[in-house]
């Protein structure tokens, strides 16, 4: 069943049960006014029998009724009938208070005439109120159809214009797939505030999913040229060692670039391992780590593959923060080695700094400005001369962390700056 036919079938259950809820009440209620002033009829008919019976006098005990031909009455003494008009004695012989039988509405009562008990029994014919409630109730089931038809036929008129947004989104989805993600985004028609969240999220999705069609694209375009370079290198060198005409040395030079090569190679593979993983939106592992310490521990490590850079160290001991201690330590040594290489006077300095309400990671080194676009304003593409991919991996990582980069030129020195928020370190 379709999700309009089920609207509409709920319709129909909701206001269903309470029109014909609302429908019987009427009916029981017109019912119940109608015996009342039966009985209250003939409260005063059984009155006016009783009183005229009982001051007739002995001799003179014919009634002379006059009036609705509805009524009659029966009078029994001993449960024989003694008088009767318009009745049959045999039906009323035993009843007692107030009732119905048959046709018939009655009352009775015991009266004491004269020292002997007689009973009393007058009657309403109910066919006029049965043929009338008859007809209110045919009026009532009428009314109830009627408006359960209309109701019925204005909400499948407003279920239509409910569900033709949706309708439309799921048409114009379909066309989307068959012609291409290219530019496409879907037109709803505005007939609410869901309706026009809905078009907006359905566009934001489809601007995520086009972008990172496109970031695959170029991935794979990047990776293969990335890896052009180091394989044709390496083939080169294996090539050579091969002919067997090479000596020892060029031997032993060609094997040492294969193999800074091959860890060009790993170095490449891990920095797009960590982009994929970071801008998918892969849940990352946090847990406390000494940052003071792992910093520390990367600018060594960057020092050992270093040796002739002057690295300046000023760190803060005892920064803990919530993070992957893997891709932060990416962070920094992708900084530190960015900064290294490109340094024009052989020196970096790293500080880790305590402020009032942040950490701050600092990476300087002398040189020419870097054309750097900020994380803040969500730009895929990073065009920084000279640092490739590498930043980016950082500025994803980043991300990743609900952390930013910024970046600074002063003075012919470049500087990046990390904020690690208050809430995110214990002192």
């Amino acid at each position: 069943m379709t999700v309009r036919g089920k609207i509409s079938l709920l319709y129909l259950a909701t206001y269903g049960t309470v029109v014909i809820s609302l429908g019987l009440t009427v009916f029981f209620f017109l019912r119940n006014l109608e015996f009342r002033r039966i009985d209250n009829l003939l409260l005063s008919f059984h009155n006016d029998i009783v009183n005229t019976y009982k001051f007739a006098g002995q001799e003179n005990r014919l009634l002379s009724l006059a009036g609705n031909e509805d009524f009659g009455f029966a009078i029994y003494i001993e449960d024989e009938p003694v008088a009767s008009f318009r009745a049959e004695p045999e039906l009323f012989k035993r009843a007692e208070g107030i009732g119905t039988k048959g046709d018939h509405r009655y009352r009775a009562t015991v009266e004491l005439i004269e020292g002997t008990e007689e009973r009393f029994v007058t009657f309403y014919n109910l066919g006029k109120s049965e043929e009338y409630l008859k007809f209110v109730l045919a009026v009532v089931v009428f009314s109830s159809l009627s408006i359960l038809l209309a109701v019925s036929l204005i909400g499948t008129i407003f279920t239509r214009k409910l569900i033709r947004p949706f309708e439309e989104a799921g048409n114009q989805m379909e066309l989307i797939s068959r012609t291409g993600l290219k530019n496409a985004r879907i037109s709803l028609r505005k007939s609410g505030d869901e309706v026009s969240k809905l078009e907006s999220e359905i566009n934001k999705a489809l601007s995520r999913i086009e972008q990172l069609i496109n970031d695959a694209k170029q991935f794979s375009s990047r990776i293969a040229h990335e890896l052009r370079t180091p394989l044709a290198v390496m083939k080169s060198n294996l090539q050579l060692s091969l002919t067997g005409s090479s000596s020892k040395e060029s031997m032993r030079e060609a094997l040492i670039e294969t193999l800074e090569e091959v860890e060009k190679l790993i170095r490449l593979s891990e920095e797009y391992l960590l982009l994929s993983r970071t801008e998918i939106s892969v849940p990352i592992e946090k847990r406390e780590i000494d940052l003071s310490r792992l910093v520390l521990e990367t600018t060594e490590k960057i020092m050992i593959l270093n040796p002739g850079k002057e690295i300046e160290i000023q760190i803060i001991p005892d920064i803990m923060i919530s993070a992957s201690g893997y891709m932060i330590e990416h962070v920094v040594m992708n900084l530190l080695d960015n900064a290294c290489k490109y340094s024009t006077d052989d020196s970096v300095k790293i500080k880790l700094t305590r402020e009032e309400e942040f950490s701050l990671l600092s990476v300087s080194n002398k040189g020419k400005a870097v054309d750097f676009i900020s994380l803040d304003e969500s730009v895929k593409e990073v065009q920084a001369q000279g640092y490739g991919l590498g930043l980016r991996v950082v500025l994803s990582i980043l991300r990743a962390h609900n952390l930013r980069l910024d970046y600074e030129h002063e003075e012919g020195t470049n500087r990046f700056m990390i904020e690690f928020p208050s809430e995110s370190y214990s002192k």
